[in-house]
């Protein structure tokens, strides 16, 4: 009698558990279909104020520079040494906790995730959905689709290849 009471007790835990993190991933998705950022990583461009994401001017402008770079530049490498050159550096930021990310010199892959980042235009993307967000645009969309066609038909060229180390 006691081993059945547990059983019924672990099954109802585990239903409650699950109902939990269903409606979690709903509020989330929900949030997103409006345009909400939902959290995660700052990226450079924005600050966040009370949970939404607020363009900073200073960063905003060198985002903008470097999509100018990117959509001049033959390869993603030329934009990675310019942005050297030029001495910017990703975002940094401190966690609620307090632990410092410094700022870090780009790479390929960095660029890269800038270059792409949806988020630059006003929007935000939820499972391959873009959505208009509630914060203001960085990069005219124009500019932004061109850099990434460019980095599209880059990628492509470069499959097969083999890597040079």
């Amino acid at each position: 009698m006691g081993r059945l009471t547990l059983n019924i007790l672990l099954s109802f835990a585990q239903f409650e558990r699950e109902i939990i993190g269903e409606r979690t991933r709903d509020k989330l998705s929900a949030a997103r279909r409006k345009g909400k950022w939902i959290g995660g990583w700052p990226v450079l461009g924005y600050d966040i104020h009370n949970g939404r994401l607020v363009v900073n001017s200073q960063e905003a402008e060198q985002v903008r520079e470097i999509y100018r770079i990117a959509a001049e530049a033959s390869s993603l490498e030329t934009v990675v040494k310019v942005c050297a050159a030029r001495a910017y550096q990703a975002k940094c930021w401190t966690t609620q906790k307090g632990t410092v990310h410094p700022a870090r010199p780009f790479h390929r892959m960095t660029l890269r995730l800038l270059l792409s980042n949806v988020l630059y235009t006003g929007s935000v993307s939820h499972k391959g959905t873009v959505y208009h967000g509630e914060h203001d645009r960085i990069v005219d969309q124009q500019l932004w689709e061109q850099v990434n066609r460019q980095l599209q038909l880059r990628s492509t060229a470069q499959r097969g290849k083999a890597q040079v180390r």
